[in-house]
């Protein structure tokens, strides 16, 4: 469960703020953002009910994804869990075993958390 350090990264960075961009742009990407966070997030649910390999590159493929567009919209958080995920599905499908190993899983677990309490901050 994501604690109050994890949340922080919900809500725009400095980096965000001053990166020169309009807030109306900040917006109209945010409603980008929140758009694809609907459409990956189911997906990624499914990761821990059906761990084949089909499930695990689409999962790496949502969560590269998601890792870009958070960084664009300021949550650095999320942004960085996602990174997590994407590296320990990497890794995943690289290995001889498959499977969802327990690391992998909790940081999932903690992308999606993440991206729900986004989509209702």
């Amino acid at each position: 469960m994501p604690d109050d350090q994890d949340l922080a990264g919900l809500r725009p960075t400095g980096s965000a703020q001053s990166s020169g961009l309009s807030p109306e742009l900040l917006v109209a990407l945010r409603a980008a953002f929140a758009g694809e966070v609907d459409r990956r997030l189911p997906r990624l649910r499914r990761l821990q009910q059906q761990p084949g390999p089909q499930v695990l590159e689409q999962a790496l493929r949502d969560a590269h994804s998601l890792a870009s567009s958070a960084a664009v919209v300021g949550a650095a958080d999320v942004a960085r869990c996602a990174a997590r995920v994407e590296a320990g599905l990497e890794r995943c499908l690289r290995g001889p075993a498959p499977g969802l190993p327990a690391p992998v899983a909790a940081d999932a677990d903690q992308l999606t958390a993440l991206l729900e309490r986004w989509l209702h901050a």
